[in-house]
C-alpha cells in the first residue's frame, strides 16, 4: 500500500507542490456538510473547464524518459486532454526502438484503441507502431507483405495488424488495401480473422463492402461478429464511413438466410450506427425510420 501511494504522489509534481505548500501553511477546516457523494461540478457556470495538454504537461513529459513518456502523454490523452493525442501522434515517431512493452503501456495503448475519440484510437496505433519498431514508409509496407508472404501462418497474424496500421496512418494505403481484402477470403481462419482486424483499424470508406462480405459470408461465427463489431464500433472508421455500412446490414437483417446471431448483430450495429434505440426487430419498422434518416439509398462502391 505504501508502494502504491508513493507512486500515486508522484504521478504529478504540480500535485505535490500543491501538497506541500498546504502542509507548510495553517490548518484549514473542513465544512462538515461536505459530503463523499457531493458533485464536483454541476452544469452552468460551476462547470469545471475541459483539461488541456498546454506546455506545462508538455514539460511534465518531456522530462520523463522515453518510456515513462509515452505511457504518461497516451494517459493524458486518453483522459481527454486536449492535445495531448497531436502531441503523441507527431512524438511517436521518435519513440521507435525506445520504449518496451509494459503491463502499463499495454493497458494504456488498449484503453485509446477503445476511446470513443478518433484521434485518441490514432495515438494509441502510433505508440504501438513505435513499441514494435515499425517505421511508416512504403519500404515498411514492403517489408511486412513479403514477411506474410514468406510466413503466413508464423507471422501472418501480426504483419497484417501492422499493415492495417499503416493503412491508417495513410501508408499506401491501396496496396495495403488490397492485401488486407484478399485475405480475409483467405482458407484459412486465422488469418481470415486478422485480416478482419485489420480491416477495421484501416477504416475509410473502401473497407466497408469487405466487412459486410465477411459479416454475411464467412463461415466462422466468431470472424463475423469482429466484422459486425469493427462496423459498428471499432477501429478508426469516421461516423460518416459508418453510415455507408447501414444499406449491407440492413440487408442482412432482413435476409431470409442469416442466423438469429446474424440477425441481431446486425440490428445492433444499426442501433450503435445510427442512434436509433426504440424500435423493435422489426423490418418494416426500421426501412421505414432508415429510408426517413436518409440511410438506405443505394451506393456506388469504392
Amino acid at each position: 500500500m505504501a508502494l502504491r501511494l508513493a507512486s500515486l504522489a508522484a504521478s504529478c509534481v504540480f500535485c505535490g507542490a500543491i501538497a506541500s505548500a498546504i502542509a507548510a501553511g495553517p490548518p484549514i477546516a473542513m465544512p462538515s456538510d461536505r459530503l463523499h457523494d457531493t458533485p464536483l461540478a454541476v452544469a452552468g457556470n460551476d462547470e469545471a473547464p475541459a483539461p488541456r495538454f498546454d506546455a506545462f504537461y508538455a514539460g511534465m513529459v518531456e522530462s520523463l524518459p522515453p518510456p515513462q513518456r509515452a505511457e504518461r502523454a497516451l494517459e493524458l490523452a486518453v483522459n481527454g486532454y486536449a492535445g495531448a493525442a497531436d502531441y503523441v501522434i507527431r512524438q511517436a515517431p521518435s519513440w521507435r526502438g525506445r520504449i518496451e512493452g509494459g503491463d502499463r503501456l499495454a493497458a494504456m495503448v488498449s484503453a485509446a484503441m477503445n476511446s470513443p475519440r478518433i484521434d485518441v484510437r490514432m495515438a494509441g496505433l502510433e505508440v504501438q507502431l513505435a513499441q514494435d519498431g515499425v517505421g511508416q514508409t512504403p519500404q515498411d509496407v514492403d517489408h511486412l507483405v513479403a514477411r506474410l508472404r514468406e510466413d503466413p501462418k508464423g507471422v501472418g497474424p501480426w504483419m497484417l495488424w501492422h499493415l492495417g496500421a499503416l493503412g491508417a496512418r495513410g501508408v499506401e494505403r491501396r496496396r495495403v488495401f488490397d492485401v488486407l481484402a484478399m485475405h480475409s477470403r483467405s482458407s484459412d481462419e486465422s488469418l481470415r480473422r486478422w485480416s478482419v482486424e485489420a480491416l477495421n483499424l484501416f477504416g475509410g470508406a473502401e473497407a466497408i463492402d469487405p466487412l459486410l462480405g465477411v459479416a454475411a459470408r464467412d463461415p466462422s461465427a466468431t470472424i463475423r461478429e469482429r466484422a459486425f463489431c469493427g462496423l459498428a464500433q471499432s477501429g478508426t472508421f469516421q461516423p460518416a464511413e459508418r453510415r455507408l455500412a447501414v444499406p449491407g446490414l440492413f440487408a442482412i437483417a432482413t435476409d431470409l438466410r442469416a442466423d438469429r446471431q446474424q440477425v441481431d448483430w446486425a440490428y445492433q450495429a444499426l442501433r450503435e450506427i445510427t442512434g436509433v434505440r426504440d424500435l423493435p426487430q422489426q423490418p418494416a419498422s426500421w426501412r421505414e425510420r432508415l429510408q426517413r434518416l436518409g440511410l438506405l439509398q443505394p451506393r456506388i462502391a469504392p
